[in-house]
């Protein structure tokens, strides 16, 4: 390896981030991380808060840390030792979008969190108290939250019960704020319109109370990737937030003119917006000072007023603050990660192409990798729409026989090798191997590489006539050319279509390509226009909302892109979409079931049935099993885990904090 600092131009010079791996002599396929050692800072185990925190204390700038905490601090025993107070995590995103890295960094503090380590796969087992201690009454029905006595927002501000009861009426549910419709977890089952009621108790507790059990409910809070507001959705500053809504503010639609806004909603969005406003209060470790919008990166800052400690009674979170540089692409991103600039990152950069030269350059960028073991069970995805509009290819996609003959047509090890590194088994849509409804047979169904068996199957689909260049006529006695549509999200899925096309063409079926934005491919799938479309296939979850679970049933109106009419149907409760055929219905009910079942073993039986009718279905024709993600972390770092589960929102499970320099 050259041990010159690695720029842009150096890295895409010759072909690309891949060439620098084989170039250095070291193998293209060997991801093994050549680790340098870190230097051991010293630990003052008598310093019970950050040194700047104590002079302004001293100065009478900040009241005692005793008046800053509450009553019963959240204790958290760092993972491997205690911490020493100091330093600056650095961090990167790519864009100003790039706000889940924000999310899952700075801003995992729901009401309940996931134990580190789990995946909340295991329901309530897998929950522990955070922002709020609860309780779970009367078979999952009533969820009773009690804030900690003396909690603090990041201005000082008591943290009580009626920022529960705020979040809850005039921001989760609050119309003018949902034109759309509600999330599902503030409603009561099979309804579109009920509120679940939420009742305050006293100055400090909230409950939640539904009339069916609300199977899953604190595992959704735990898990929730909410953007805006604080403790998932579930809890916001009032104080702060209060005037710049219509309810408590008559001159809330003026602050917006004078914004240049439209009308008051945008306003208060605007402003109940973390990461993109520096003043709004925060429960979070750090509170952000340099928001996106002002500069070159976002900054956040230690709070003063956090709630937490360790096992000594030392203030968290250890490290200062959190830098992350607003990149323009993933390249620099790399060429930092490689170069040593950065102290712990696990976004953007980590595909399984660029894993080798990650882990080669490991020694000299003074960093080591860590595995997280994927949330996506493929790769890639391909989806025909069986609800499109026109009656021929309705017909042709939702033939069973036609999708399992492409599906013979496609040579996955050659786009294994030629797209993610080698790395990866061929996949269908299926659940992983470590999901409890795993099916080895659903797995593997139809992967072989097989020109007859996909010639046989295309003719059962009733595709027996060519023209004179082989390409089989479509429903309307044209060339048949499917036209797939790709977000840009994920450019090596148009990489992968190109070795379908050679595939398919030879069955005599064409391909076309068509790379569209994020924003379009959206817009086009709530349209019920591509004819097919990919993506990549989360895993399954026995624990979810109405629309979870997507790619092995139509749940999603947004995102069964197998099925938007049906997934319409199911989510509206029969007022709009198209009513699915009877096995599908069966499936949905089954999914009802399972979502709405209190007994993990009970809903489990469920989730069998579920995943049996999708294996039956082949809904979607998938590439390869997505190989695990990694992550890097500088040697300098302690308390970051060599592996982490695969949990959503990750670092945050992993309770940053307790990170130190």
């Amino acid at each position: 390896m050259t041990q010159q600092p690695l720029t842009r131009r150096n890295l895409l010079r010759g072909g690309g981030v891949l060439l620098l791996a084989t170039a250095s002599g070291c193998s293209f396929f060997d991801t093994s991380p050549n680790t340098g050692g870190g230097t051991a800072q010293a630990v003052d185990p008598s310093a019970k808060e950050a040194p700047a925190l104590a002079e302004l204390v001293k100065n009478g700038k900040l009241p005692p840390l005793e008046q800053r905490l509450p009553k019963n601090p959240l204790l958290v025993t760092p993972l491997k030792e205690p911490g020493t107070y100091g330093g600056t995590w650095a961090s990167a995103m790519v864009g100003e979008d790039d706000l889940e890295w924000l999310i899952y960094t700075l801003g995992y503090e729901p009401l309940v969190r996931l134990k580190p380590g789990t995946t909340g796969q295991k329901g309530i087992e897998d929950i522990v108290a955070n922002v709020a201690e609860f309780e779970v009454k009367n078979d999952g029905r009533e969820y009773v939250f009690r804030l900690r006595e003396g909690l603090k927002w990041s201005d000082g501000q008591p943290c009580t019960a009626d920022d529960l009861m705020f979040a809850f009426e005039d921001v989760a549910t609050y119309k003018d704020l949902h034109t759309t419709g509600i999330y599902d977890l503030y409603l009561e089952t099979g309804s579109t319109t009920e509120r679940v009621k939420v009742e305050k108790m006293d100055d400090r507790t909230v409950r939640y109370v539904y009339k069916e059990p609300k199977a899953g409910f604190l595992t959704q809070i735990a898990v929730a990737t909410f953007e805006r507001g604080g403790a998932a959705g579930f809890l916001a500053p009032k104080h702060y937030l209060k005037q710049f809504h219509k309810k408590y503010n008559p001159d809330a639609d003026k602050l917006a003119k004078d914004e240049q806004l439209e009308d008051w909603t945008q306003l208060f969005m605007q402003k109940n917006d973390p990461w993109h406003n520096a003043d709004q209060p925060t429960l979070h470790a750090w509170k952000v000072t340099n928001a996106i919008g002002s500069g070159t990166a976002l900054v956040a800052e230690r709070n003063p007023y956090y709630w937490k400690v360790d096992q000594q009674g030392r203030q968290l979170p250890y490290i200062d603050r959190f830098r992350a540089e607003i990149l323009g692409d993933v390249e620099v991103e790399l060429l930092k990660i490689m170069n040593g600039e950065l102290g712990m990152q696990l976004r953007n950069f980590n595909t399984p192409e660029n894993k080798p030269v990650v882990a080669q350059n490991a020694a000299k960028g003074k960093y080591r990798l860590f595995n997280v073991p994927n949330r996506l069970s493929n790769t890639m995805i391909i989806q025909f729409n069986q609800t499109i509009a026109d009656e021929g290819l309705r017909k042709l996609f939702r033939d069973r026989d036609f999708r399992i003959g492409l599906s013979y047509a496609i040579n996955r090890r050659e786009i294994i090798d030629g797209v993610y590194a080698g790395q990866g088994e061929l996949w269908q849509a299926a659940p992983s191997k470590r999901n409890p409804v795993y099916d080895q047979e659903f797995a593997t169904q139809y992967t072989e590489f097989d020109a007859a068996k996909a010639n046989e199957h295309l003719d059962k689909a009733g595709l027996t006539r060519k023209d004179a260049s082989g390409l089989r006529l479509g429903p309307d006695g044209k060339p048949l050319t499917i036209n797939i549509m790709a977000s840009t999200d994920f450019p090596h899925h148009v990489q992968a279509l190109e070795f379908v096309k050679k595939g398919w063409e030879a069955v005599g079926v064409g391909l076309r390509v068509e790379p569209v934005a994020a924003t379009l491919y959206l817009e086009r799938t709530m349209a019920n226009q591509p004819q097919a479309s990919t993506y990549t296939c989360s895993d399954f979850d026995l624990i979810t909302g109405t629309g979870g679970d997507h790619y092995y049933v139509p749940s999603n109106s947004g995102s069964a892109r197998y099925a938007i009419r049906w997934a319409q149907w199911y989510g509206s409760v029969g007022k709009s979409g198209d009513e699915p055929p009877e096995e599908v219905r069966k499936q949905l009910e089954a999914f009802t079931k399972m979502r709405t079942e209190p007994d993990f073993a009970k809903a489990l039986e469920h989730a069998k049935e579920v995943v049996r009718i999708s294996k039956e279905q082949f809904y979607a024709i998938g590439i390869s099993s997505f190989p695990d993600e990694y992550g890097i972390v500088s040697n300098s770092f302690k308390n970051v885990p060599d592996s982490m589960a695969a949990a959503p929102a990750n670092p945050g499970p992993t309770q940053p904090e307790q990170y130190s320099l």
